[in-house]
C-alpha cells in the first residue's frame, strides 16, 4: 500500500475565478505592461485585496454571516444583496491564478461570510481590487521601483512632475505614468530599465 504523500506547507492553491471579461482583459493588460505573468498578478491584487480595509468594508455589504477579519467584526444579514452575479451568456471568462495556503484561507473566510464558493470570493476580490485606485497604483509603483536603479526612477519622477505641472485638473498616477510609456515606446522591451531609457532618451530629455 503506498502511502500518502504529504502536502507541502508552502504548497500553491489552485484558483480558476470565473469574471466578467473586461476585467480579465484589465488584468491580462497589467500582465502585458509588466511582464509579469498573469498568474502572478492576480494573485498580488487578491492579497492586495484582502489586505485592504476599503475592499473588504466594501464586500462587507454583501456578508450573510457574521465575520471577524483582521481585527474587525462585520456582522452579516441574510436580507443583504448576494455577490453571486448573473451574466450574460459569452460575457464572462475564468482566469486562473496560485495563492499561498494562508491567502486560502482567508478567501475561504470570505466566501463562508458571503455563502458563496471560495471561486466566487476571489472574484469578488479581483474585480474590487482593480476598481481600487490605491491598489493599482502601488501594483504599478513596486514594479518600476523593484525594477529600476536610483538614477531611472528620479528620471521617471521628473516625467511625472513635468506632467502633473503642465495639468491643473489632474494629476497623473505611476500607473498613469506606466500605461504612457507602454503607448509611447513601440520597440520590444525586455525590462523595466530598457523600457524607461526608451522613453526618456527618444520622448521626453528634452522637456526635462
Amino acid at each position: 500500500m503506498k502511502e500518502k504523500r504529504k502536502k507541502r506547507k508552502d504548497a500553491k492553491v489552485d484558483y480558476k475565478p470565473t469574471v466578467p471579461i473586461p476585467l480579465k482583459t484589465s488584468i491580462e493588460r497589467l500582465s502585458v505592461i509588466t511582464g509579469i505573468v498573469v498568474k502572478d498578478v492576480a494573485d498580488h491584487l487578491v492579497v492586495s485585496a484582502l489586505n485592504s480595509v476599503e475592499v473588504i468594508s466594501y464586500i462587507s455589504k454583501c456578508f450573510q454571516r457574521d465575520l471577524r477579519f483582521n481585527n474587525t467584526l462585520y456582522f452579516g444579514n441574510t436580507e443583504n444583496p448576494t455577490v453571486t452575479k448573473r451574466h450574460p451568456p459569452g460575457t464572462t471568462d475564468r482566469i486562473s491564478t496560485r495563492v499561498s495556503q494562508n491567502t486560502d484561507h482567508l478567501i475561504g473566510s470570505i466566501a463562508y461570510a458571503l455563502r458563496c464558493t471560495p471561486h466566487t470570493a476571489c472574484a469578488a476580490l479581483l474585480e474590487q481590487a482593480m476598481l481600487n485606485y490605491d491598489i493599482v497604483n502601488d501594483f504599478i509603483r513596486n514594479y518600476l521601483v523593484n525594477g529600476l536603479d536610483e538614477d531611472r526612477l528620479n528620471e521617471l519622477q521628473k516625467v511625472m512632475n513635468y506632467i502633473n505641472s503642465m495639468d491643473d485638473t489632474f494629476e497623473y498616477s505611476w500607473a498613469d505614468l506606466l500605461s504612457l510609456i507602454a503607448r509611447e515606446v513601440s520597440a520590444p522591451i525586455t525590462s523595466p530599465q530598457e523600457m524607461v531609457d526608451e522613453f526618456i532618451i527618444n520622448n521626453w530629455r528634452d522637456n526635462l
